[in-house]
């Protein structure tokens, strides 16, 4: 089946294009809009007069008539092989970006944009650390899809070896002909983004709303008793009863379950705005990601340039059976630290998603446990730095004036506590490796999980501390590429850490 999306020829984009004209208005940086307004900002309070009124006023009458000049001199064009970028009202720039080295294609509508029928197209590249390398702010959504289809089928015939030119249809290329939509890998729904939202970061605010709904309970007593004060001077012995024998626990434990319900909503609210719909599909050896419900984000990353999974499920998802999946590419703007996050995903189709996403691998390999000398390491590394923090909590509670029984009981409660995240710590320490891929566990209470390709590792470093070397361990980190991407095995034996750092840089040095 074809979709309307992949009859699209390379000539559409072999002649230079204008952006679409609404980009005057919705392609201004904010930024830029900043760093415009500071001058006249800072000038506007530091001093007064007509000075700053006519400098103002420039800038209001200048601002439109550059947007308007930039939007008639900024171009661009696709001719199968390059993506050329033309921009500059007084000194003219020129970027081209070779089809090869582009990463990812991103799709972003804002819900004016969706209005509108626009889009904007952010085109990432290995080199891309923090910013996209090419950004058109905006174009109509069918020139943004027609731009991605016609970039996927240059990168398809580049790839089986076939000479890509300007007159050569993308409907030509291997799996050109195809729907858009490819093969559907994953599809997360409405609940399971609901349930991600309660159990992941996103409450992390909820202490501040209980503690702010205690807070308004105290105000909210203390005004009850004022005014009930107020009223035993006015009518007697007779209003007494208003005031209780203290605070009214049962309004605080209302107007906390108000604040709590209040934040588990935003929570909820916030994760179905940003990932509702969230789905992946597999189209010509891409993962194609959507998501976004208001405002919608489609991601293109090449399967490729896939470099790690990470697999995290903290001790409320372990219960419930889900994991959250990273999915980090060469590409660095897309998302944060140049991934996509999966926001939930059963336990059991953990597996059978890793297989999609790294072809070839069946799952998570068999993991290793790490000697037991790890084990004294993690306790008691636990309870040096818990024994610090007591002893700092014990001094301040006593030169305050507040240490007593319960409060000096609460902070000793830390040590036994430290010792049974340690004995955790070391139950999920392991690794693993394959013929394709190295794998590595860590954590207690929230357990992360990486696994990285054999031919994706770039350079291999290995560390080992005075105490670590005491006790016959070692930690070995394997590099891949991207920000700040890399996978470690905390603590294991020394002897093992040196096969292992060995093999992976005779893999590093030639890839397969």
């Amino acid at each position: 089946m074809r979709s309307e999306d992949s009859g699209v020829s390379v000539e559409r984009f072999s002649t230079p294009r204008r952006l679409h004209p609404a980009s005057i208005l919705l392609g201004i940086d904010v930024g830029q809009i900043f760093q415009w307004g500071l001058v006249p900002l800072v000038a506007l309070v530091t001093s007064s007069g007509r000075a700053v009124l006519v400098l103002i006023g420039l800038l209001l009458v200048l601002s439109p008539v550059i947007r308007v000049l930039d939007w008639r001199r900024r171009r661009y064009s696709f001719d199968g092989a390059e993506l050329r970028i033309e921009s500059g009202v007084l000194s003219r720039s020129l970027r081209s970006l070779d089809v090869d080295r582009i990463q990812q294609i991103e799709i972003r509508r804002k819900l004016l944009h969706r209005v509108l029928g626009l889009a904007a197209v952010r085109v990432e590249t290995a080199g891309s650390v923090s910013e996209p390398e090419v950004e058109l702010r905006v174009v109509s959504e069918s020139d943004a899809r027609a731009l991605r289809t016609a970039v996927r089928a240059a990168k398809a015939r580049s790839r089986a070896g076939v000479e890509v030119d300007a007159t050569t249809d993308a409907d030509d290329a291997p799996g050109a002909g195809t729907d858009t939509r490819g093969e559907r890998v994953l599809t997360v729904p409405a609940t399971h983004i609901v349930l991600a939202s309660v159990t992941g970061a996103r409450l992390l605010v909820l202490p501040a709303f209980v503690a702010a709904a205690v807070q308004l309970a105290g105000d909210a007593f203390d005004q009850f008793a004022e005014q009930a004060d107020q009223g035993i001077e006015q009518l007697g012995r007779a209003a007494e009863p208003l005031l209780g024998g203290g605070p009214d626990w049962v309004l605080a434990a209302l107007v906390a379950l108000v604040f709590t319900g209040a934040a588990v909503a935003v929570a909820v609210v916030t994760g179905l705005l940003r990932d509702g719909g969230f789905r992946i599909d597999r189209v010509d050896g891409d993962l194609h990601v959507s998501r976004g419900l208001l405002s919608t984000q489609e991601s293109l990353v090449p399967l490729a340039r896939v470099q790690m999974v990470v697999i995290r499920r903290n001790w409320l998802r372990r219960l419930l059976g889900f994991a959250t999946v990273s999915v980090r590419s060469a590409g660095g703007s897309a998302g944060a630290g140049g991934s996509v996050t999966v926001p939930l995903v059963p336990d059991a189709a953990i597996d059978r998603l890793l297989a999609e996403l790294l072809p070839g691998v069946p799952g998570v390999p068999d993991l290793v446990s790490h000697p037991r000398a790890a084990l004294r390491r993690s306790v008691v590394g636990r309870l040096i730095r818990s024994s610090i923090l007591v002893g700092i909590g014990i001094t301040a509670l006593y030169f305050a004036g507040w240490l007593g029984p319960w409060t000096g009981g609460a902070l000793l409660c830390l040590l036994p506590l430290a010792v049974a995240l340690g004995v955790l710590e070391y139950l999920n320490l392991a690794h693993g490796t394959t013929g394709l891929v190295v794998a590595s566990r860590s954590g207690a209470l929230s357990i992360r999980t990486e696994v990285a390709p054999l031919r994706k590792v770039q350079a291999v470093g290995g560390s080992a501390g005075p105490f670590q070397r005491r006790l016959g361990l070692s930690s070995l980190t394997a590099h891949v590429a991207g920000p700040s991407a890399q996978l470690t095995i905390h603590d294991a034996g020394a002897a093992r850490v040196a096969e292992l750092h060995g093999w992976l840089t005779a893999r590093a040095a030639r890839p397969t």
